[in-house]
């Protein structure tokens, strides 16, 4: 039922009213006495009596009286009543709003009437109807009629604008004039315009409509139609389209047809090109269509397209791709190739693959390839910079853990476009050996030789070179051939507290395919032609080695590292006559230290930052080799140099300036965690810290932790920022060399030194700075005669990155103040969905160049397919 207060005009007085219209649901309910309702319905019915009619009930307030004679007349606010009307279950809700109601008691037309610079609105069930002038609802006929502009909303979907609006509640459709909407779709926003004779859920029909995505008040360009229908709001269907740039026509189109729904949907791809594809203001220019093709969701997890791309006078090509995604079994991947046909006559084939596969908690496989067949041709066709500057790189590892260690298998190959050189490591294999605790026994009753600990590793890897060389290409040097290099390694370590003894094992071989030191010439006979034999130019070397070291801490961070080591190696080369076979060096025994400390130097703050530390780390490091008694061959195959005596000193610096945040966004940080302090926090950096404090920068949150709730609760610490950090390259001194020149500064090793930069507020920031130490002076024999010390700058190297998490961004937001800091935008949650924007990218030859790994994942995009004729 419908229990509607009639405000019929009494005395040329009119009520403002905001009415709630129940429906009551009277299917399997039975009618029960409800006291609470009935009492609420004698209450509306009291609403309606006539003003005045009982000087009892009716008491004037003198208060109300005066605001209304200065212009206010209160709002329609909600009272109790209206209150407890719409906490009922059962009913749907009808609200009326606006400054005037009239109502036709016995007509059942109810007129609202919008305030002087409002809107009267009629919302029910998250639909809503909104006019600028009135509104009118007639019951008996089921119509509602707008005067003046009008906004409909409804529950799902984009609002719609008209002049007019006639809905009709019994046969469930209406009809607006000068009908307004708007829809997004593919990152643009669509804005359709016309008269709209026929809206119904099922089916929408506009005449003489236009629409564009440019949001000017006289936009660019924009198509017409003179129909268009919308079936039930998924896909919009429009005959006879004119494009129009400005008032002049530039194309027409039979029909078009685009889906309107949101997320992957199988259809025809929208086609891509530019007015100049149609209209050629130039002979010169090529025209290019692309993105002609169709569009297969063929799952949730799974989808494919096939794709047309033509561009005149250059190639014509075809891209088939397939995706998967299944998330619960940790599987993912993509095939994607594209064939080009060339104007030339010749083809050319790019292939992207990705894949990967957690086949269990232990186990991982990644695969990802790329393939095309001239370089050339992408040089000369492609419009992505960083793909013609970067290489064409194919991985593929399989990973897997074992109780007793990990395994590793990899490869991978690149494919440089500069130079038309390939590199191949295939393959990479290494095993790693969890550590083995021997003698193992608890603390208290451990003797010396008790919880050893033993670890193990070993690796084989092969890394090619592989050069194409056109025929008549010259070549002048060993760089320009073919090259191959294995290398096998063993590693051993044993540890007993902090003594160290390890061993290792490298085993290389160097082949250089086709070198011109071992060519030689075969006489033909009568029957055969002269052939230049090219023979290989290999080297193997084998090396071991093994060490023990101990450190020893001194005061403080202070420490000192003793070591003694015993090392070998063995060559053979098939350039070096009396190499042909291994040849073993003399074994070579050094003993060694390090020495390492930390300095420290405290100062006032400035700005945010309470205290400043500066952090001095130096390190010197000496190394002595006694003389070797080598044998004549040895000398020759091995070189003076390599086997003289050793006594060198090194040493290495570096330096940070680290800065303490103030107390009170420490503070800050603890009422965020539902902490309360109470004290001031320590200071970490005072004088008088005593020695049970730790030299940190940190303050002691974790003790106000272990307070709150009477429990022990560790949080996360504010952590000290490093304004700058300042690393120099070692510098290496050989008295031997020094001697044996019978120069002093011929002993420094070191004649190039670096200095590198870093700052947390530049992360994404590397400053390098490198100055040549020396200008050296050789004699006829290429042996060093001078040295002078003349430092001067060689190069400085400046890289950076820029991000959305990058400083320069954080410092915007926080110069601004806290109250201006927005919470940063959630990204949508499309894991689930496929994005085939990569593929289609008509800046690349290669497929694929644009994506991200599928080993880990951006938040995808939709994908959406529609049909055009």
């Amino acid at each position: 039922m419908a229990q509607v207060a009639d405000s019929t005009r009494l005395g040329g007085t009119t009520v403002t009213l905001e009415v709630s219209k129940l429906v009551g649901d009277s299917i399997g309910q039975e009618l029960q006495v409800d006291s609470a309702r009935q009492a609420i319905l004698e209450r509306l019915e009291r609403l309606a009596r006539p003003i005045g009619a009982d000087s009892v009930l009716f008491v004037q307030d003198s208060s109300r009286l005066a605001a209304a004679a200065e212009g206010d007349r209160g709002g329609g606010g909600m009272d109790d009543v209206a209150a407890e009307l719409f906490t009922m279950p059962g009913f749907a809700l009808t609200e009326y709003r606006g400054e005037q109601a009239d109502f036709q008691a016995q007509e059942r037309i109810l007129v609202l009437q919008a305030p002087e610079g409002g809107r009267a609105r009629v919302a029910s069930e998250g639909s809503a109807i909104e006019a600028d002038t009135s509104i009118t609802f007639d019951e008996s006929a089921g119509a509602i009629r707008t005067v003046g502009d009008a906004t409909y909303t409804p529950p799902d979907g984009d609002p719609v604008d008209a002049a007019s609006m006639v809905y009709s509640l019994g046969q469930g459709r209406g009809t607006a004039l000068d009908a307004k909407t708007a829809f997004a779709q593919e990152g643009a926003n669509w804005m359709i315009r016309g008269d709209m004779p026929f809206a119904a859920p099922d089916s929408t029909f506009m005449s003489h409509a236009h629409f564009t995505s440019c949001d000017l008040d006289e936009p660019h360009y924009h198509f017409e139609t003179d129909e268009i229908k919308v079936v039930a709001g998924n896909v919009l269907v429009a005959r006879g389209v004119r494009l129009y740039f400005a008032d002049v026509p530039v194309a027409w189109l039979p029909f078009m047809a685009q889906s309107l729904t949101r997320g992957r949907r199988s259809g025809l791809l929208t086609p891509r090109f530019s007015v100049n594809d149609i209209v050629r203001t130039s002979g010169g220019y090529r025209r290019r269509v692309s993105n002609l093709g169709f569009y297969w969701a063929a799952s949730q997890y799974a989808d494919a397209l096939v794709a047309m791309d033509w561009f005149s006078e250059t190639f014509f090509a075809m891209t088939g791709s397939v995706q998967y995604r299944f998330r619960k079994h940790f599987l993912e991947g993509s095939v994607n190739a594209k064939r080009f046909w060339n104007s030339s006559g010749s083809g050319e084939l790019a292939l992207d693959t990705r894949h990967s596969w957690d086949v269990d908690e232990r186990t991982q496989l990644r695969i990802s390839g790329r393939f095309v067949s001239d370089n050339q041709f992408v040089r000369d066709n492609s419009f992505n910079p960083q793909e013609v500057t970067q290489s064409i790189d194919s991985e593929a590892g399989v990973n897997r853990r074992f109780g007793w260690g990990s395994m590793s298998l990899a490869a991978n190959r690149k494919q440089y476009l500069s130079d038309d050189r390939t590199e191949w490591l295939l393959p990479s294999a290494n095993v790693s050996l969890s550590p083995i605790t021997l003698f193992q026994a608890p603390s208290s009753e451990a003797a010396f030789y008790n919880n050893m600990t033993w670890s193990g590793a070993g690796g084989f890897r092969r890394n090619a070179v592989d050069r194409l060389q056109s025929p008549g290409d010259t070549i002048t040097s060993l760089t320009g051939l073919d090259r191959e290099v294995m290398t096998g390694t063993l590693r051993s370590n044993l540890s007993l507290g902090r003594l160290t003894l390890s061993q290792a094992v490298d085993l290389t071989e160097d082949r250089t395919a086709g070198a011109l030191d071992n060519t030689f010439l075969v006489i033909p006979d009568s029957t055969q032609e002269a052939q230049l034999m090219i023979g290989d130019l290999t080297e193997a070397e084998l090396r071991w080695s093994t060490s023990v070291n101990y450190q020893q801490q001194l005061i403080g961070s202070t420490t000192i590292t003793p070591r003694l080591s015993l090392s070998g190696n063995m060559l053979r080369s098939n350039t070096d006559p009396l190499a042909q076979n291994f040849v073993s060096a003399p074994s070579r025994i050094a003993f060694g230290a390090q020495l390492k400390t930390d300095v420290y130097g405290f100062f006032g703050g400035f700005g945010p930052f309470e205290a400043i530390r500066h952090k001095i780390t130096p390190a010197v490091d000496y190394a002595w080799s006694p003389e070797s008694a080598p044998t004549d061959m040895q000398r020759a195959v091995f070189g003076a140099r390599a086997l003289q005596p050793k006594n060198a000193i090194s040493v290495s610096l570096t330096q940070t300036w680290e800065a303490k945040p103030r107390e009170l966004e420490v503070e800050e940080q603890v009422v965020s965690l539902g902490l309360e302090s109470e004290g001031p926090l320590g200071d970490s950096l005072g004088a008088g810290a005593g020695p049970s404090q730790p030299d940190s920068l940190e303050s002691p949150l974790a003790e106000a932790a272990d307070n709150a709730e009477g429990g022990i609760q560790r949080i996360q610490q504010v952590p000290a920022v490093t304004l700058l950090a300042w690393r120099t390259s070692v510098i290496q001194y050989d008295f031997v060399q020094a001697d044996s020149v019978g120069l002093f500064l011929s002993g420094f090793e070191t004649t190039r030194l670096s200095n590198q930069f870093s700052s947390d507020y530049l992360r994404g920031l590397a400053v390098s700075v490198d100055h040549e130490l020396f200008a050296d002076e050789l004699d006829k024999n290429g042996q060093l005669a001078e040295r002078r010390f003349e430092p001067h700058l060689s190069s400085v190297n400046l890289g950076f990155s820029v991000g959305s998490s990058s400083s320069i961004f954080r410092w915007l937001t926080f110069w601004r103040g806290d109250n201006e800091r927005g919470e940063a935008a959630v990204e949508p949650d499309n894991s689930d969905e496929l994005d085939f924007s990569g593929t289609m990218d008509e800046s690349t030859i290669v497929p694929g160049m644009g994506r991200s790994d599928v080993s880990s994942p951006s938040p995808a995009q939709s994908t959406s397919g529609s049909t055009g004729g």
